[in-house]
């Protein structure tokens, strides 16, 4: 699987860490309402956590600190919602 390369802004803006860390996209079961911990539940280093909203499943957040980039959760995904990418510096959730 082939993941997307970062952008030239964010690589002139200095925004990137060498690691490559878990990446949710737009595809998560969770933005059509369905509830779905797969990933949260396959990370080894439970670098997944979720957020409570009002009225909507929970939303998966990715702690970049913690994520040590080891795909489990890659597979793990039912929505193949999850990839690979760089991490951003100071957006650890």
């Amino acid at each position: 699987m082939e993941t997307q390369g970062p952008s030239r802004r964010a690589l002139f803006r200095g925004q990137l860490l060498s690691k490559p860390v878990a990446v949710i996209g737009d595809d998560c079961f969770v933005e059509a309402g369905i509830v779905c911990r797969s990933c949260g539940d396959s990370c080894p280093e439970s670098a997944i956590r979720f957020r409570p909203r009002i009225g909507l499943p929970p939303q998966a957040i990715v702690n970049e600190t913690t994520c040590t980039g080891c795909g489990e959760c890659v597979g793990a995904c039912p929505g193949e919602a999850i990839t690979l990418g760089a991490a951003r510096r100071g957006d650890a959730s």
